[in-house]
């Protein structure tokens, strides 16, 4: 990949680069002069999360009744323990397989995903190059 070397990199680590005129992600170039509405966005719940929270969600429809029913401290006690139990399956698959951090703007008048990954720090970085890049273009 070669970037003019008239141009500012602002950004380059794993195959996304960001010049002051380009945004180029794994050899799909993008003129930062065309980018308008740049936002950032969560992707969808991982398949492994919405399942755990489904799963949690049908224990806690049985053990409640079951609870109500029994009206004893220990039903209370076991559903307590489904409950934590189901809340922290959703929460270490959350941890696990975060949704994705997502870029998005508007190019060529439709809008279009530009980047998107599960490290928050990468997505931190290319996202502020890429502001940077748009208000550097603005300015001239």
């Amino acid at each position: 990949m070669s970037v003019d070397y008239l141009h500012t990199t602002l950004y380059n680590q794993r195959g996304v680069v960001v010049t002051d005129q380009w945004l180029i992600i794994n050899g799909k170039w993008f003129a930062v002069s065309d980018l308008y509405y740049l936002e950032r966005a969560r992707g969808p719940m991982s398949a492994a999360t919405r399942a755990a929270l489904l799963v949690g969600l049908a224990e806690l429809l049985v053990v409640a009744p079951v609870a109500f029913v029994f009206n004893t401290p220990t039903a209370w006690a076991v559903a307590g323990l489904d409950v934590l139990a189901a809340a922290g399956g959703v929460a270490f698959c959350g941890r696990r397989w975060p949704a994705t951090f997502q870029l998005w703007a508007e190019y060529q008048g439709r809008p279009t995903l530009l980047f998107s990954t599960g490290d928050e720090q990468e997505f931190g970085q290319v996202s502020r190059a890429l502001i940077r890049a748009v208000e550097r273009g603005q300015l001239t």
